[in-house]
């Protein structure tokens, strides 16, 4: 059984580039260079990038769920927890020891008032990260220079913990929306009460509804056969530069407005033949297969870019751009694919670019044989 998406691989290498852009501005103003950091296009563009990532995951994993469950009636959890340590946690870990042990002493990465902000709490960052709550560490004790994009590979892997149990319970739709109102709750309530800064820094990064918001697309899709329309993805495009424009005003809810206008997009490009979304070509399905090397290693190749251009003009953008390129095709094919390959053997739905290969370019054609 063959589970294949089109577009997603693009979705991926957008929401990839949406958190560099925020990063290579954001880097300027560390080094006091002139810089857009402040607008919120800008500002914002990073975390909605993750959002964007969020929804994606969460799509994806509930679809493959769903169908493993509808063909073999039951889901596979020894399986599934392996292919997820298989996928997340080889590059996790190498970024792990790269970020701790390794950049702190290389004086080209060394920025003042960034670099030693490693140092501080030192131990409580290492081991929470090393036990897969990086986002409590950036919560309670700041964030780990250059390896900062860890938080939210630790959110995704809290997700996975929990959610392919909760599709055993039998009212999949019911519990799908308690979910999400749950986490949303948490939020509404933290601002309603004015809870301490760490606390709610803690639970606004744990976008555990974003995901769910994911999965819900993924079972309407699923169950229903719903399919999103050109006029409403547009609206949704919109509708996330609003957002993004109006993020201060929104009591750091707006990432649920983003998770839902990025569902509406992902399903239109994902499930609709008609779609007006064309990114399925060879370069943006690379570009996107490396997407997770780009997410992890590009705040190490913007610290080279500043190195080598100083942070200035267009060629720091197209150094860091280019390095971080090339580093993460070179990660996944000489070092994730290690691993992914003794993934494939613990895949029950065939999915992904094992899946691409003679796929139907029309999922639903695949979806109807469960």
């Amino acid at each position: 059984m063959k589970v294949y998406f089109p577009n997603l691989n693009g979705f991926r290498f957008i929401a990839a580039m949406m958190v560099i852009v925020c990063h290579l501005e954001l880097f300027k103003a560390r080094i006091g260079k002139a810089n857009f950091w402040k607008h919120p296009l800008i500002s914002e563009s990073g975390s909605a990038g993750v959002d964007f990532f969020f929804v994606l995951s969460g799509f994806l994993i509930t679809t493959l769920l769903l169908v493993e469950l509808g063909k073999t009636g039951t889901i596979s959890l020894r399986k599934f927890y392996i292919r997820r340590v298989l996928r997340i946690w080889p590059l996790y870990f190498l970024v792990v020891a790269i970020g701790f042990f390794l950049v702190p002493y290389i004086s080209i990465f060394n920025i003042p008032g960034y670099s030693e902000r490693l140092f501080d709490n030192f131990w409580p960052k290492l081991i929470l990260t090393i036990g897969l709550m990086p986002n409590a560490a950036l919560a309670f004790w700041g964030e780990i220079p250059y390896a900062a994009p860890l938080w939210s590979v630790g959110v995704e892997e809290q997700f996975y913990l929990i959610w392919p149990l909760l599709l055993f319970l039998p009212r999949k739709l019911t519990t799908i929306l308690l979910f999400i109102a749950f986490f949303i709750g948490i939020k509404v309530l933290l601002v309603l009460l004015g809870a301490s800064t760490e606390w709610k820094n803690f639970v606004v990064a744990t976008r555990m509804e974003c995901m769910g918001i994911g999965g819900l697309g993924a079972y309407l899709y699923h169950r229903y056969k719903l399919k999103v329309s050109n006029v409403m993805t547009i609206l949704s495009v919109g509708g996330v530069f609003l957002v993004l424009l109006n993020a201060y005003r929104l009591f750091e809810l707006h990432h649920i407005l983003l998770s839902l206008f990025f569902l509406l997009i992902i399903m239109n490009g994902a499930t609709n033949e008609k779609s007006f979304i064309r990114f399925e070509n060879p370069v943006l399905h690379t570009l996107g297969t490396i997407s997770y090397g780009l997410y992890l290693w590009h705040p190490f190749c913007i610290g080279v870019a500043l190195w080598l251009t100083g942070g200035e003009g267009a060629q720091y953008y197209l150094v860091a751009i280019v390095i971080t390129i090339g580093v993460s095709y070179v990660s996944y094919f000489y070092f994730e694919k290690m691993f992914l390959d003794m993934k494939e053997r613990f895949s029950v739905i065939i999915s992904g670019n094992a899946a691409r290969k003679g796929s139907a370019a029309n999922p639903a054609k695949e979806l109807d044989h469960v």
